[in-house]
Parts: structure tokens; sequence; C-alpha cells
């Protein structure tokens, strides 16, 4: 951790008034002067009575102490005593800020500490963890107190006894109830510690185990550690403030308490420990000493010191990222302002501990229950099994079934995290999100172990570390842990880790000061490297708006709201199509971008920050969900086009989305049967969608799982434009009953080396997809749609797409798809134009055996066979004869995961000076494809027009065709 060295020079600054607070009055004791008369003379004590040892640590020249000076100059002890403890009744200027003499409180445990520590009780002293049964140890023996007594046989009980942690509970029991049996209580047994432990003289080791040590000194050792001092000056700098009001808090008490005092810092400051952050508590209460007392005559000297040891392990650069004046961090203000450097922070942990705001919808803590995986992920990210750090996809097979990488350093101390085991740059990019530490956040929050908060913050601290962030104006667009899309994955989940992880022991303040600082550098760098446009730009927005909602208490936090917001705003528009798709063409970044766009509104709706939105910033979103609920299959998966990897998108989590829709659009009956599996809602009624601007296309029959569904693809750009498309235009998928007999190929890869770049164009490339290519080469991409229409007549009706696309120089391709009676589909493609060379139309089907799935060469086509009834039988008639050439093809559902398939190519030789070639396709779903009988005859064509007939099961059927 980097450490700021901080010093305090200006004692005077200490003191100054933060606040005022109320304090009772009490007379000066009188009595009987032993006339009988009641004479109000009073007898003074003589000088015996009071520990002179205060005045000499007093500074009687200090302002406020001239009655206490000059009693005590004429040698009246008593007195200066007595004008002494008027004093610190009557003191406004000096602020505790523990301490609520207003409004006074105790909780329910510390009045049981207090009354267990009452002779009555057998003074059962609460001592942390040191407990019998439910209440604290007795140390009453024979009728007194017994110091020396270890119940539990620790050695640390006794140290620890020491601390006195019963007396201030035993303060606040007595402010909120001026029960008196308290001060006496404490007074017994506060002078009864005194008495048995005076200061060790000598030198000593108090750091030395005290059974070692000579006979005669060995008690007093164990109550003069310095930490425990520390521990219990820290608590005498709050009793006088709750007992000084009581009737049996007298001079002669007083006398005592602030010579011990004054006894103990000066101990404190001449054994600080060499550990930092031991260290760092002693100097605090050294500090403290002097700051309550600033009357005593080494008070700007314990200041000095404390200030100076107490910050000297404290990174002080947090406070300037924080916005002290925000209304939750009075305390912390008041703290810094002092220079206490270490009780601000103190204050600012009890803050995060306490705050009911800051409500962040990702995180439900009344109900947090890790699945499966994710407490997988959580243990395999440990340290104990080589951190394995889970990244999405990529998982190392030579270790077994989904297990993640070992990202273990070479030499076996730490973390290396240059590890690239694949080379796959997106593995690289998500390495860098840190995509366990949320799961094992819950993991932690839900089993209360601290291995899993100690994992976060050495793996955290480590990679702070060896990932620091660049310079500003660096090119950070490829950078690989700072790229301002994994900048901003990782500040979502930071939003969040705090909240699982804010009551642990583990988290101190010098980890909360590494969070918060890193935090803000996060949205800081996002906000200064923005995307131009793209999902990226959404996801940043939105990181950056959590963090302005979630962490109002950072200096930067309004412009983060306006900044994150105004983004989202501009682009929830400028992102999208008129028909409502994102402009990327890709499924899984269009829904990505939908919850980016609603968990924002969320957040800020849960923070009073909704008006920070404009009123059509929903309903910007209405198209863009009816996208999604067109392009879901009914059996709830998604197409596998482009990279939206369809294996990623299960059920539940569509559903999910569908119900957050319908959440945004109550109105919406349809999106409501969707998101409900038709238990609720209405059925939609829409059979071919169209989406012209974002290029894809739905003809089905209906929406239950006895329907079929294709879709198209046709769009605006190619992998030039827009980075997640492929050369896939005017490809489709077909969905029938539950089986997608046309897959895509899917992405498997997106590259980032020589080989995995080869790997993406592989599955990207045209021959890969269900479209028409030439020369095997890929297509360029302008789709378009030139005509949508149905027609019926005769007893039959069929709804008709035309698309096309300029696929090439001089050949371009039109698809014209035909969806005949609900009951099959034909396809009649045509590729005209000047070009020359093989034109290629391209079949990759779907898996299953030889058995399974069957060529049919000679027909020009392929059936399948499957037991389960759902089949179907694909038959192509060509405009002239050519060849029927049998492929191996492939499909991935998610990176890295690949499967073989039966793929062809129906080849034509095209000349110049031929117009065009033909291909018809009857694409006919069936139970058994064996008893099936499909003729198809080619028409006329022109470029304005063409129709095709087919008769399938002995029924013909008339012309269908379509005129431009």
């Amino acid at each position: 951790m980097k450490r700021i060295f901080t010093e305090i020079s200006a004692f005077a600054f200490i003191v100054a008034v933060l606040f005022s607070a109320g304090c009772l009055s009490d007379d000066l004791g009188r009595s009987d002067n032993g006339s009988g008369t009641g004479s109000t003379e009073p007898t003074i004590p003589d000088n015996s009575v009071i520990d002179a040892g205060m005045f000499s640590a007093l500074n009687l020249d200090y302002p406020g102490l001239a009655a206490v000076k000059a009693y005590y100059d004429s040698d009246q002890y008593y007195l200066a005593a007595q004008a002494l403890l008027e004093y610190y009744r009557g003191r406004t200027d000096v602020i505790n800020g523990n301490v609520n003499l207003i409004a006074p409180s105790i909780s329910a445990q510390e009045q049981e500490w207090a009354d267990y520590a009452l002779v009555k009780n057998e003074y059962r002293f609460y001592n942390g963890t040191y407990m019998d049964g439910d209440k604290p140890y007795s140390y009453l023996t024979s009728n007194k107190i017994d110091w020396a007594k270890r119940v539990s046989g620790d050695l640390e009980e006794r140290y620890s006894l020491h601390r006195h942690q019963w007396m201030v509970p035993q303060g606040k029991a007595y402010r909120t109830s001026l029960d008196e049996t308290y001060t006496t209580g404490w007074v017994t047994v506060y002078e009864d510690w005194l008495t048995n432990f005076p200061r060790p003289t000598g030198d000593v080791d108090y750091e030395a185990d005290p059974s070692t040590q000579p006979e005669e000194s060995r008690e007093a050792l164990y109550a003069w550690r310095p930490i425990d001092v520390a521990y219990r000056v820290e608590n005498q700098c709050d009793l006088l403030y709750y007992f000084m009001q009581s009737t049996s808090f007298t001079p002669q008490l007083l006398s005592k308490f602030l010579a011990n005092l004054a006894e103990q810092a000066e101990h404190i400051k001449a054994h600080y420990s060499e550990d930092a952050d031991t260290k760092a508590t002693e100097a605090h209460a050294v500090f403290r000493a002097g700051t309550i007392f600033p009357e005593m005559k080494k008070a700007e000297e314990w200041v000095e010191s404390g200030s100076g040891s107490m910050n000297e392990g404290i990174d002080a650069s947090v406070f300037e990222v924080l916005n002290l004046d925000y209304s939750g961090l009075t305390k912390v203000k008041r703290a810094y302002d002092i220079g206490d450097y270490y009780m601000a922070l103190e204050e600012l942990m009890n803050y995060y501990r306490s705050r009911t705001h800051g409500l962040n919808p990702n995180v439900d803590l009344s109900s947090v229950t890790p699945t499966a995986n994710e407490l997988r992920w959580a243990d395999y990210a440990l340290r104990e099994n080589d951190y394995r750090f889970y990244v999405n996809n990529y998982y190392d097979a030579a270790a077994g079934e989904n297990v993640p990488y070992s990202y273990k350093s070479k030499s076996g101390d730490g973390i290396d995290w240059t590890i690239w085991p694949t080379g796959e740059q997106e593995q690289r990019y998500q390495l860098h999100r840190h995509q366990w530490m949320v799961p094992q956040a819950k993991t932690y929050y839900s089993s209360q172990d601290e291995k899993y908060a100690l994992n976060w913050i050495e793996v955290y601290g480590d990679w702070i570390k060896q990932n620091p962030k660049p310079e500003q104006g660096t090119d950070v667009t490829n950078h690989a842990s700072w790229r301002p899309l994994d900048v901003a994955a990782r500040l979502i989940d930071q939003c969040a880790l705090l909240e699982y992880y804010q009551q642990s022991e583990s988290v101190t303040i010098e980890w909360l000061t590494e969070v918060l600082k890193h935090l803000d550098e996060h949205a800081n760098h996002i906000m200064n490297n923005y995307s131009a446009d793209s999902n990226h730009r959404i996801t940043q927005a939105q990181a950056v708006t959590f963090a302005g909602m979630l962490f109002p208490e950072l200096k930067n936090a309004a412009a983060r709201k306006t900044s994150g917001t105004g983004v989202l705003g501009d682009a929830v528009t400028s992102e999208y199509f008129p028909d409502g798709w994102l402009k990327d063409g890709d499924l899984h970044y269009h829904i990505s971008g939908i919850e980016d766009f609603r968990v924002s509104l969320d957040v800020a709706q849960r923070n009073g920050e909704e008006s920070r939105f404009s009123s059509g910033y929903v309903e910007s979103m209405r198209k863009m969900t009816d996208v999604v609920m067109n392009m879901i299959y009914p059996d709830y998966t998604v197409p596998n086009m482009a990279d939206t990897r369809r294996a990623t998108w299960t059920a539940r989590v569509l559903q999910r989305n569908l119900t957050n829709y319908y959440n945004l659009f109550p109105d919406n009956e349809q999106m409501r049967w969707m998101a409900t599996a038709g238990a609720e809602g209405t059925i939609p009624e829409t059979k071919v969608k169209t989406f012209p601007d974002g290029g894809y296309y739905v003809m089905r029959t209906g929406w239950t799982v006895a329907d079929m569904m294709m879709v198209l693809q046709n769009t605006p750009d190619g992998p030039s434009e827009q980075w997640h498309r492929q050369y896939d235009n005017n490809t489709f998928e077909l969905w029938v009953k539950g089986r997608n007999f046309f897959p895509d190929s899917g992405c498997f890869s997106y590259g980032g080396t020589s080989s995995s770049n080869a790997d993406r164009r592989k599955y990207a490339a045209s021959t890969a997809h269900n479209t028409v290519t030439l020369d095997n080469k890929n297509v360029s991409s302008d789709g378009k749609m030139l005509k949508q229409f149905s027609k019926s007549g005769s007893g039959h009706s069929y709804q008709a797409l035309v698309l096309e696309n300029p696929s090439y120089e001089g050949l371009t391709h039109r698809r014209t798809i035909f969806m005949v009676d609900d009951k099959f589909y034909v396809i009649l493609d045509e590729a005209y134009g000047s070009a020359a060379g093989t034109v290629n139309l391209n079949f990759n089907i779907t898996e299953g055996t030889d058995a399974q799935v069957v060529y049919d060469t000679s027909e020009g086509g392929f059936h399948t066979a499957f037991a389960d009834g759902n089949n179907l039988l694909v038959r192509t008639r060509a405009s002239k004869s050519g060849a029927y050439v049998q492929k191996t093809g492939f499909v991935s559902y998610n990176i890295n995961q690949t499967a073989e398939r039966k793929a062809y190519q129906l080849n034509l030789e095209k000349t110049a000076d031929e117009p065009v070639v033909r291909y018809a396709t009857v694409l006919l779903p069936t139970s058994d494809a064996s008893a099936e009988e499909v003729s198809i005859t080619l028409g006329d064509w022109s470029e304005t027009g063409s129709s095709v007939r087919v008769q399938v099961g002995g029924v013909s059927y008339p012309a269908l065709s379509y005129t431009l």
C-alpha cells in the first residue's frame, strides 16, 4: 500500500470548536462543620487526598485554568482539583466525537456488559470473546477482584482484561440512567486496578511473555503492554465525559484519573510497537489524549507524536476523492479536519457499514444463495487451488470438465496476470473483468467464511499492483487490462462487492481506502475514454451511472450521474435502428444493451434520481424489446448467428429478461405471455416479422413448441463495419418443434493470435452459412428487403419475403422465401449479373449420426431420420445441372466449443453471358421423410419477378411467385 506520511504542526487547530454540547451543573460539596447548626462552611481535605502528579502533568497556564493555578499556587490542592473538575464539567470548546451527551444512548448488549461488571453480578467483566457460556467470566475470588485470574487458559485473556472493555458501557449506563450504582461500581474497580498495577520501572521488554520476566514485575507487565494501554487511554478519553457529572466523581478521583492518563500516554509514546498497524493504534490513543485533554502539559507533544505515527501507515489520498461536505460524512470530516486520519477512516468504515442509501439493484442481501457454479468459481479462485480464475467460456480441458485455467506464477509464489493459455483475445480481456469476484463475494456472504474475503483482498490487491492505470492520453482501445469496456465490467461489479464484504472483519480501513480510490480511478478512466459508439459505450455509461448513484459521497459523483445518464439518454436512440435493432447487429449485445439501459434506470429510481432520464427514455426501449420477443424460438432458445453464442442464453435468463420488459411495458400482454411461458397474457399472432433496418426477418407458423420458425439475416453491414457481424447475408436458420435443423455455425473465437484469428475467419466465412456464394468467396453486405406480401386462393395460401444482397461485383443474390399453408417452406435463390464462376448454394445441417442425417445426392438434398419423429426433408432443383459436394461442417454454440456436422454445396457453373442461375429448395417438416415425395418446377425469371411450382405429398400447389 502506498504510504502517505503526514505531520500535524498546528496544535491550536486541534482544539477548534466543532459543535456545542450541554453539560449538567454540579454544586461544590458542603458538609456540617460539627456545630450542629448545618453551617455551610466547607471542610477542605488536606493535600494528601489529591494525587499531586496531576499538577505536574497539567499546563496550569492553559486558558480556563486560572482558578486551578491560583489554588495550586496557594498550596490548596483539593480546591485546585475541585476547580479543575468544575472546569471539565463546564468545558464546551473540546468536543469528543465518540460521545453524545445531548441524546445519550446505550445498546442492549452494552447494558448487559455494564450490569455484569457490577459486584452484585460477581464482577463479570466483558473481555471480548472470552465468555462463560452466554455471559462474561467472573473475576471475583474471595470477595475481591482477581486480576490474575485466567479462566480460559489463554495468555491473551490476561492481556485483554486490562483493556477494561466494560467501562465505557458502564459510563453509558450511568449517563442514560443517572444511576450512581454504575459510577460507584466503576470507581471501585478502577481504583482497585490503579492500586494493583502501578507503571513498571526500569528497562522492560513489554512484548515479551511476562511468564519469562522476574516474578516481582510479572503481573504488572500484563497490564502495561503498550497496545492494551492504548485501549485504556481511548476509553479514558470517553469515560470523563460520561461520569464527570456524577456526585461520585470526586476531585480526588479526578486527580488519580488525570495523573494515570498522563502516565499512560507517556508510556505508549515511549514504547511504540515496530508493527505498523499496532503502532497506528497506539499512536491514535496518544493523539486522542492530546486532543481531548489539551490542558495537559504534553498535550501538544502527544498530538504531534500521535499524528505523525498513526498517519504514517495511512494512505490519506482517499480524502482527495471524497466529498467531505456530503451529509453522511460529518464525522469523517470532523476527524479529518483535526488531522485524525485514523479516526476519519474508522468513521468512513462505520458510514459504509451502516448507510441505508446507495441501493444497488444487482444486490439483494436479504436473499443471497450462490449457485453451484458460483460456489465452484469461488473455491477455484483460492490460492490453495492455484488461482484458477473463472473467465467466461474459457476452461482448462486438461484439468477436467469446466475447470478454469490457473494463473499461478511459474515461481509458485503469486499470480501471473500475463498468462494467456488460449491466445484468444477475448480471454485476455475477460480475465481483467474479474468475473469470479462477485460469485466469491456471494459465497462469503452466505458462509461468512473469511477465507473468501481474504482471497479478494489478496487477489485484487495484487491486480492493482501489477496493472497500474495507463497515463492519461494513452490509446487504451485494445489495452489488455484497461480497455474501457473491461474497466466498465469491473466497475459495475466493484459497486456490488463492497456491499457483500462491508461487514467482514478482514476488510480494514486500509483496504477500504484502496477499494474507494480505485473505484474512483475506474470511473474517471471511463469518462475520459468513452467509446465513440457501439454496445461498448452503453455498458461504459451504465458503469459510470452506477458509480455516481451508488457512491454519492465521492467528489465526482454528480459529474458521473450527469455523464452516465446523458450518454445513455443519447445512446438509447443513436445506437439503434428505427426498427429497434442494435446497430452492432448481434442479438447477444442487443439483449445486453437493453439490460444496461433498464438497470441504469432502476438504480436511478431506487436512489431518487429518476428525473435524470427523459420521459421518452423508457418508450425508446419498446421496439428493442419487441426484437427480442420475436427472435426467441418457442423453446426459449435463440438463433446462433454472429457472436450471439446460443449456449450462453438459457431459458431462465431469457424469461427473466422478458419479465423485465413486461415490467417496463405492462400494457404489452404479448410480452407477458412470453415472459410467463403462456401462463398469462395474450399469445402473439404475428407470423411474419420484419426488421428491415437491422436486417433480420422471422417467418413462423405460430408461437408454441408445436410450430415452426425460420429466422433470416440480411444486414446492411458486414464485419468491416460492425465487428460482431459475419459474412452471412441471406443466411437462415430453421427451427421445428424444438429442433434447429440449420443452426448457424456460430463464432467459436474472438481472435487475438494468428491461429485464433484464422478460427474466427473460418466460422465467419460465407460458406459456413446457409447462403449463396461465388467461388466460395465471402459475400459483401448491403442487404435489403425488396418486398413482403401474402397470397391466398384455391384453398392454399402463402406468406413471402423477397430479400436481396449485392454479394459480389457483378453478382447479386436474391432470395425469396415462401411459407406455404403453414406446412413447409420454399426458398427461391437467384444469382444474377455479369460475373462468371462457380455459384455455390451452401447448406450446413444440424448435428446427427449418419443414420440420423442422410445425404440424398441424387435428389439434390438430404433428410433426417430422428427417432422422435421430428424430421425434415430437403429437396433442391437448379436451373441447370451441377455438382453435389459433401463437406464436413462445424458448429459452435460457445467460445472454444465446437462439433462436427454434415454440410454440402450445390454448385453451378455460371458464364458471364448467363444472366442468372437459380435454385428452388423445399424444406418439408415431416415425421417420416421416406414417405414423402416432392417435385419442383422452376418458372420464368426476370429481374422484376420469378415463379416456382411445387408438388408435395401428391398435392400440386399453385405457382409461388413474386413481382417487384
